[in-house]
């Protein structure tokens, strides 16, 4: 195997769990900048010894991910049955549940291998490409699923890296195709998950954690969902005996599928009980605080950019004056919850933020989210890209 020299600064940063190697990070970057996707080499320190290999998967700003330097394996299908078997052991809780059988599987560079991710739904696996160069190694990751104890009945590929004119983001079902929906559940609440039909599946697994707070704090309140995409947030917190349940989502696509959600938990979807908006956030916004309507519970959890007719949201940019307006509606007395994924966006930023934008109604931050457990990250500062933020209102 080729070694290439890493600059003195990247081998502490390795040694701090980084697991992100961009070219800046190498002695002589001329002399690997042109090697080929999936190509693995040795990673070595200033004296030379060998400290690691990495795989080239060009990503966003990195050029290759370094492998789990505690495997003392080359990189090889038994590399990868060693990482796939020891990220099964850290879930064996959330495989012998009976409550929830949705969890994201395997978690790229937190789990020892970065470029892909791998959810599980119930007896289906979804695998996330999110460079060429773990592609390049697809059968590895689809044979040590189809020889899986648990008993995967489907396999489902997304490619999220950049495609040529004659690839398809979304790969043919490999073995039994799920129903439509297939309906999972999450700490007791069902939901309805739609594979191989989109990048999304109609689930954020990521806020699970997140889903069961709101369950366990809406009882009796009047809870307003923003960017409510299939409802998941609403339905936990009528499930929890909410008074009332608004979801506002532009999509219209959003409309029947939170129906479905509810319905699922034997939930009437009716604007008396649990209401459903298809329309823009801003504006339903404006109305709000037009008609001096407030909530009890605020939940925001927006897209990193999104894009209307009328206007260009980002979270960097416009986060503070939507949360601003957000804080205004929330009742005395009440919860507003913000959320993000925005990976370049750090958690002390997003804090200090957002603690500014509830200043002027005295806002106090009681309770933060991270990824759950079944998200393991690594010390590169994107890994850990949600951050939740819960704030009392007095």
């Amino acid at each position: 195997m080729k070694k290439f020299k890493l600059k003195a600064q990247a081998v502490k940063a390795l040694e701090l769990g980084k697991r992100l190697i961009s070219l800046k990070d190498l002695e002589a970057p001329e002399a690997i900048e042109q090697a080929p996707e999936g190509w693995v080499f040795g990673l070595a320190d200033q004296s030379g010894q060998q400290i690691g290999q990495a795989i080239v998967g060009r990503q966003n700003k990195g050029f290759a991910w370094l492998l789990d330097p505690d495997i003392l394996l080359e990189w090889s299908s038994d590399f990868v049955t060693v990482l796939f078997e020891e990220a099964v052991m850290k879930r064996e809780n959330l495989l012998a549940s009976e409550d929830t059988t949705a969890f994201r599987l395997f978690n790229g560079e937190g789990d020892g291998c970065g470029g892909l991710t791998i959810d599980y739904y119930d007896h289906y696996a979804v695998i996330n490409w999110y460079s060429r160069g773990a592609y390049q190694y697809r059968q590895w990751w689809i044979q040590v699923l189809e020889a899986w104890d648990h008993g995967i009945k489907g396999i489902y590929q997304v490619k999220r890296f950049e495609l040529d004119d004659q690839e398809s983001a979304l790969d043919p079902v490999l073995g039994q195709a799920a129903d439509q929906p297939l309906v999972i559940r999450e700490n007791g609440v069902s939901y309805a998950v739609y594979l191989g039909q989109s990048w999304m599946t109609g689930i954020f697994l990521d806020q699970r954690s997140v889903r069961q707070f709101v369950k366990e704090q809406a009882q009796g309140l009047k809870v307003l969902n923003l960017f409510s995409y299939t409802g998941a947030f609403s339905v936990a917190a009528a499930v929890g005996q909410a008074e009332k349940t608004v979801s506002v989502d532009i999509a219209n696509r959003s409309l029947e599928w939170t129906r479905e959600n509810f319905c699922l938990n034997q939930l009437e979807a009716s604007n008396d009980t649990n209401e459903i908006r298809v329309m823009d956030v801003f504006d339903y916004i404006a109305y709000a605080k037009k008609h001096k309507y407030l909530y009890d519970f605020v939940i925001c959890d927006p897209p990193s950019f999104a894009r209307s007719k009328k206007r260009h949201f980002s979270v960097d940019k416009d986060y503070f004056a939507l949360a601003q307006d957000l804080f205004e509606i929330t009742r005395p007395g009440g919860i507003c919850l913000l959320s993000t994924n925005n990976a370049s966006l750090m958690l002390e930023t997003f804090r200090q933020q957002m603690t500014l934008a509830g200043a002027n109604k005295k806002a106090q931050l009681i309770q933060q989210f991270e990824l759950p457990e079944d998200f393991p990250t690594s010390s590169d500062p994107e890994s850990a890209y949600l951050k939740v933020l819960v704030f009392y209102v007095p």
